[in-house]
């Protein structure tokens, strides 16, 4: 069992408020300003008294309900069934190693930048066979004749990469029908994930926070190891199978994009500007409800969604439905951090992180939450 660590939630998670840029665009949810007298600063910004500091550097909604873990009942609609586990997270913020839990292997998390993190796992293999599903959001969609690159963090995703394929069909395995395969993949490294069309009809995405942990990996003789999205393995960290579909490629139509544009009132976005959006889950790897989420620099809106077969955003929905998903609309082209918070069954904030990820103007870049990242 994963033990968890509890703490004073001080630095951590700090109440402060004012003015200024904020997890919800400098407003609380009935659209009124809220200051008191706190004065405390959360970066460069003052938060709302509706929300919380993350690691001294993000505003977020104060969640409100007790975060709940959700399974997938039918193609992209989710039932919740028990509280969420955010047992691999961290209350207060650590300092060292042994002020992180451990996973279901007895291993100590990392601490890193306050955060308990998962340690970089053993060294082989350095490099897999990278396969999946290249699903879409939406339905109906057709991911076949698209392309999908690797990056490693210190190569430049809008540029061009040596590990870049044509998806082709797989239609036993896929919904879209799209699969990919690429060879000599490092492990054990963070990564981003393109997906793009040469043809135009899918926004181009970006897909960070995405790291092929080498113990994942299956050895399929003669010291061939694939890391395949598409199947179960048995993961150390939660004791159990999992799934790996966090690890898929991820496509989002142009038409696709414009309905969601469209039910948040926005006709375009201004010229390179971009979007962020992805799934919260829980120490399971399953979508969390309940979750909010906030940026360093404030996007125009943050949404939540629709619990629905072809998701739309939702403007009453004020955190993560049954399926996890949020988006971040309207942030300029650059360097941005991300926080999202889940409320415990004991009433406690929970921070689930920050990523730091980069907006390329008229893409989507995608950020999914769930174990953090302890590799630099």
């Amino acid at each position: 069992m994963i033990r968890t660590t509890i703490g004073v939630v001080a630095l951590f998670l700090a109440a402060c408020s004012g003015s200024g840029e904020s997890g919800d665009g400098g407003q609380d949810a009935d659209g009124s300003q809220v200051t008191d007298n706190n004065g405390g600063l959360c970066g460069a910004a003052h938060c709302l008294g509706s929300e919380i500091c993350v690691n001294s550097s993000v505003c977020v909604s104060k969640p409100d309900v007790a975060a709940q873990a959700c399974v997938e009942v039918q193609e992209n609609v989710y039932q919740c069934q028990e509280p969420a586990d955010l047992s691999c997270h961290n209350l207060s913020p650590c300092t060292t190693d042994p002020d992180c839990p451990q996973d279901a292997s007895g291993k100590t998390l990392s601490c890193r930048s306050g955060f308990c993190a998962v340690p970089p796992p053993a060294a082989a293999p350095a490099s897999v066979t990278y396969k999946g599903c290249v699903d879409a959001f939406g339905i109906n969609q057709n991911t076949v004749g698209t392309r999908l690159a690797v990056y490693t963090g210190s190569q430049d995703p809008s540029k061009s990469s040596p590990l870049d394929v044509e998806v082709v069909e797989d239609r036993d395995h896929c919904s879209s029908y799209g699969s990919f395969s690429i060879a000599n993949v490092p492990t054990n490294t963070p990564l981003v994930v393109k997906s793009y069309d040469p043809n135009g009809g899918f926004v181009t995405t970006y897909k960070y926070n995405v790291v092929l942990w080498a113990d994942l990996a299956t050895d399929e003789g003669g010291g061939n190891f694939v890391f395949d999205a598409r199947t179960q393995v048995q993961d150390p960290r939660t004791g159990s199978e999992i799934e790996l579909l966090p690890w898929r490629g991820y496509a989002i139509s142009q038409a696709t994009y414009n309905v969601i544009l469209l039910t948040l009132g926005i006709s375009r976005l201004p010229t390179g500007h971009g979007a962020v959006a992805g799934t919260v889950r829980d120490c399971k790897y399953r979508p969390i409800r309940g979750a909010r989420c906030g940026f360093v620099q404030a996007p125009d809106q943050i949404a939540y969604f629709n619990n629905a077969e072809n998701p739309r955003p939702d403007k009453a929905q004020k955190f993560t439905n049954n399926n996890g998903l949020y988006a971040g609309i309207d942030l300029p082209a650059g360097k941005h951090r991300i926080s999202c918070v889940a409320q415990d069954a004991q009433g406690n904030p929970v921070p689930l992180g920050e990523i730091p990820f980069t907006i390329f103007g008229d893409g989507i870049t995608i950020v999914n939450l769930d174990w953090v990242s302890g590799l630099p």
